[in-house]
C-alpha cells in the first residue's frame, strides 16, 4: 500500500470498544375502511404502502446520513462508506471512521474503527403486528466513546425495544506504564442514558464487571397509538379504527413489546 495513502496513527489507544444495538420498532396496519369485513386486521394495500414506506425511509441513502451523525457526533471523520439496499427490503450501510486531534489537523489518531447498520424488516405482517428491526454497531480504538451516542439511536429510530451490548478488549497503558483493560468508569449502560430517555423506559441491566461486559434492555413503557398505527394520521382520524378497537390494538401492541423484552 503506499505510503501517502496510509493513516499516521498518533496517541494511540489499543483498547477496543464495541457498542451494539438491536432496535425493535413495531407498527400495527388496520383495514382499509373500503374492506367489507371490519375487524383487526390488514388490508393488501395497506401492506404495500407500509413496505414502500420502509424501504424510503429506512434506505441504505438515509442510513448512510444517520451513521455519517453518529460519527460526526462521536468525533470521528468518514474514511470510506460501502452501503446495499436488498430485495424486497432491508439495507446495510458500514462506515470507515478515524479520529483527528484537532479540527483543523490533517493527522489522523486511528484508521481501526467502524460504524455499521443492517435493517431487517417484517415483509408480511401478522395479525396486522409488523416488526421492524435495526442492528447498529459502533466499534472504536481510540479515545472517543460509543457511549456519546446512546440516546441519538434510541431518538431517531423511535424504538420500543432495545438491546444494547457494551464490551471493552484488549490492553493499553496508562502515563505511569500501568496496564489497562478499560478506559472509563462504567458501572452500567443505563446510567449514560438521559434522564428523558429512562423516563420513557423500563429498563434491565445486567454486568460481568470482571470481564468489562455490560448489556441494558429497554421497553417503552406507554403505547401511543399516533406512534405506533401505520398512516395514523388517516386512520384515527376517522372511523377505520373504532373506539373498541383502540383498545384491543393497544393491548396487542403492549404484549408484542412485552415479548420482544421478554425474549420469549
Amino acid at each position: 500500500m503506499p505510503s501517502h495513502n496510509k493513516i499516521p496513527l498518533y496517541g494511540f489507544n489499543s483498547l477496543t470498544k464495541s457498542l451494539s444495538f438491536s432496535l425493535y420498532r413495531v407498527y400495527y396496519l388496520p383495514l382499509d375502511k373500503s374492506d367489507k369485513k371490519h375487524a383487526i386486521g390488514t388490508s393488501t394495500q395497506r401492506v404495500t404502502d407500509y413496505n414502500a414506506y420502509i424501504n424510503k425511509t429506512y434506505s441504505s441513502e438515509r442510513l448512510t446520513q444517520l451513521l455519517t451523525k453518529v460519527c460526526q457526533a462521536i468525533g470521528g471523520n468518514v474514511l470510506n462508506i460501502a452501503s446495499q439496499d436488498y430485495t424486497p427490503q432491508g439495507a446495510s450501510v458500514t462506515l470507515m471512521i478515524s479520529e483527528e486531534a484537532e479540527p483543523t489537523s490533517l493527522v489522523a489518531h486511528l484508521d481501526k474503527s467502524h460504524l455499521c447498520i443492517h435493517t431487517y424488516p417484517e415483509e408480511a405482517p401478522q395479525n396486522g403486528i409488523a416488526i421492524f428491526r435495526a442492528d447498529v454497531e459502533l466499534s472504536t480504538c481510540g479515545v472517543i466513546s460509543p457511549l456519546k451516542v446512546l440516546d441519538y439511536v434510541i431518538e431517531t429510530f423511535s424504538a420500543d425495544v432495545i438491546d444494547i451490548d457494551y464490551r471493552v478488549r484488549g490492553m493499553t497503558r496508562d502515563q505511569q506504564g500501568k496496564k489497562r483493560f478499560c478506559d472509563a468508569n462504567i458501572t452500567n449502560i443505563s446510567e449514560h442514558l438521559a434522564h428523558s430517555t429512562l423516563a420513557q423506559y423500563r429498563v434491565n441491566n445486567s454486568v460481568m464487571t470482571a470481564h468489562n461486559l455490560f448489556h441494558c434492555k429497554l421497553a417503552r413503557q406507554s403505547i401511543e397509538l399516533s406512534q405506533h398505527v401505520f398512516n395514523a394520521d388517516n386512520c384515527l382520524g376517522d372511523d377505520t379504527i373504532t373506539a373498541l378497537d383502540k383498545v384491543k390494538v393497544t393491548a396487542q401492541l403492549k404484549a408484542e413489546i412485552a415479548e420482544l423484552y421478554q425474549g420469549k
